[in-house]
């Protein structure tokens, strides 16, 4: 994808930080997998196991963000240690594609965990939740289409900023659910949903320059270091938040 001819310095820190995050990433999903089962006996007024939906969510959400990024991280590793594979741009562009289904898949779920721990009979998100997955529906179709050149160095801006109209909107409505989730807030402080608004927010921040430009100008590539550690903010929040 990428021009790899890097200085030694600069592939050994890209690739410390790639390995760095999937092992927290997987000891999230492996912590919250035990919380979990540590604590089902926490219930509201109406019986519904509070802790549990929690931490189960981090789960599902930490996983998701695993499965989805090893596959364009693991190349990229080795890369770093071997400076090129084989079908190098095939298995980059490929992972590129399952990691941003992934990621939209992310934020249905996300806003999931704000109105399970809030919930209000009014359903204040229901509507939110309805789009978000209309709107990942028509994101992961547009980025099935061939025209998106995920295996090629160029790429296709006008389709980079095609697939990312809906995904953007997603962020804009979950930022608001979140703030609709805040308006009832009572299981969680206010403090702990006003952190992964402030992590939604900069994530996108950092992530669209480089999905609309940075095949043509790779130094932006440098942004996604902070896009990523926005996402190990947001599972920073939701596994180690005290109880």
């Amino acid at each position: 994808m990428e021009d790899n001819k890097k200085a030694l310095g600069a592939r050994i820190g890209e690739g410390a930080f790639c390995v760095i995050y999937l092992c927290f990433v997987l000891f999230v999903a492996v912590y919250s997998s035990h919380i979990t089962k540590e604590y089902n006996d926490v219930m509201d007024i109406s019986g519904r196991p509070l802790i549990e939906f929690r931490y189960a969510f981090c789960f599902f959400l930490a996983l998701l963000l695993g499965l989805g990024d090893m596959f364009h991280l693991i190349p990229r590793i080795i890369i770093c240690i071997k400076e090129s594979i084989p079908k190098q741009d095939f298995l980059l562009g490929l992972g590129n594609l399952i990691s941003s289904i992934t990621m939209t898949l992310f934020y249905c779920m996300l806003i999931m965990l704000g109105d399970s721990l809030e919930y209000h009979e009014s359903e204040y998100n229901y509507g939110i939740e309805k789009a978000l997955l209309v709107l990942a529906a028509i994101r992961i179709i547009i980025l099935l289409f061939p025209m998106n050149k995920w295996c090629t160095r160029e790429g296709d801006r006008k389709w980079a900023i095609i697939r990312n109209v809906p995904f953007i909107i997603m962020g804009v409505l979950t930022v608001v659910g979140f703030i609709n989730v805040i308006q009832y807030a009572d299981f969680m402080p206010v403090a702990f949903y006003v952190n992964i608004i402030v992590a939604v927010i900069l994530s996108f921040l950092f992530y669209i320059p480089v999905a609309i430009n940075g095949k043509k100008n790779p130094k932006l590539g440098m942004l996604m270091i902070p896009k990523t550690l926005c996402y190990m903010w947001m599972l920073g929040v939701m596994a180690f938040w005290p109880l």
